[in-house]
């Protein structure tokens, strides 16, 4: 009796750990991954004006719109990625003035 106690209080607490966990590896939810990669472009002054729309699915975040420079494209790919929660960036910016390649 003693053992199946203390075998049911060890996977009571195993599950609830586990449920921890993985809240905390999941991080944020999409809404405010948007919201945070929205703020962290608008804090980097070479991005400030550009027109940049975000979109999030699952902490994958996809840019698109045009900046000034390749390297402001390259620079909004890095801010992104530096998001909490962001597991990966598809980088669709295009630069102002240049008509796209698709």
């Amino acid at each position: 009796m003693k053992i199946q106690r203390t075998f049911a209080v060890l996977v009571l607490c195993a599950g609830f750990s586990g449920g921890l966990l993985a809240q905390s590896t999941l991080g944020r939810d999409d809404e405010s991954i948007f919201a945070a990669v929205e703020q962290a472009l608008q804090r980097t002054p070479s991005l400030a004006g550009a027109d940049i729309t975000v979109r999030s699915r699952e902490g994958f975040v996809t840019l698109s719109g045009v900046a000034r420079t390749a390297k402001d494209i390259a620079r909004a790919g890095k801010v992104a990625l530096g998001v909490r929660g962001v597991t990966g960036v598809s980088n669709e910016l295009r630069i102002a003035d240049r008509a796209s390649r698709a």
